[in-house]
């Protein structure tokens, strides 16, 4: 079982919901980036994926979580729920791509 941690999101801008995410071991440099049906994927085959709180190093896992919006179902990821608002996917820093 491979474990990665989240450390930046992207997010629609029609809905808000996390689109994608990148992983890596340093909190301000994504080494990979994830699509939400990639992790979900990976997640049904037995990988973790977690964020890290920098205040607290209290670490949340990530799991799959579905929602309808306006009558339509969106498959995204939600962190745990731990009361530690720095470690929750929902307030990550977004993610900058450079090509």
């Amino acid at each position: 079982m491979a474990a990665q941690q989240i450390v930046c999101v992207e997010k629609a801008h029609s809905h808000g919901h996390i689109t994608a995410v990148g992983t890596g071991l340093e909190p301000q440099r994504a080494g990979q980036r994830w699509t939400v049906q990639e992790v979900r994927t990976s997640i049904r085959a037995g990988n973790r994926f977690y964020t890290v709180s920098p205040s607290t190093g209290k670490v949340a896992d990530v799991r799959p979580y579905d929602v309808h919006v306006n009558g339509h179902l969106i498959e995204t990821i939600r962190s745990n729920d731990d009361a530690v608002h720095d470690n929750n996917l929902d307030y990550m820093r977004a993610c900058a791509w450079k090509s």
